[in-house]
């Protein structure tokens, strides 16, 4: 009896030795993919949208990075937003612009941003522009007086 009951231990502890590391592998992943909700502006529109992706410039200067932020709107609603990363996470590639494109991609489940418009605090330098492209954002807005950029377009 007490083989049985040592022999049932061992199985059960087995299974939960598969099993755990899975378990722990998926909450670490939704940890990472989770997101907090974008506040969103009271009155949607190109002069509340810039005004966000100024506040992310603000923040991206606070953190010690470069001056630089952007929003993607799809709707009228935020559906990404970033400051600049550069600095801060050491990376050439962590511009404001496509910081907002990736967490734009991860919060609508995929890379198609189409009928989205990219809001940022100057003109999209040409990687960013090119990742707006590849991203089919609609339009780029810039600047203060929020000007239109126009559609995204591929260097060359």
């Amino acid at each position: 009896m007490l083989q049985k009951f040592a022999a049932s231990r061992r199985r059960l502890l087995a299974s939960v030795m598969m099993v755990l590391p899975v378990f722990l592998s998926r909450r670490a992943m939704a940890a990472t993919t989770e997101s907090p909700d974008i506040e969103q502006p009271e009155n949607p529109g190109d002069s509340s949208f810039i005004r966000r992706a100024f506040e992310m410039r603000h923040q991206a200067l606070e953190n010690g990075d470069q001056a630089y932020g952007a929003v993607v709107v799809r709707d009228g609603i935020i559906v990404g937003q970033s400051p600049s990363h550069v600095v801060v996470k050491r990376d050439p590639t962590a511009h404001a612009e496509m910081e907002a494109i990736r967490d734009a991609a991860r919060r609508l489940g995929g890379r198609d941003l189409s009928d989205c418009i990219l809001y940022s605090s100057s003109p999209a330098c040409p990687m960013c522009e090119a990742a707006a492209y590849w991203a089919d954002i609609k339009s780029l807005v810039y600047g203060e007086d929020a000007r239109d950029g126009g559609s995204p377009r591929l260097c060359g």
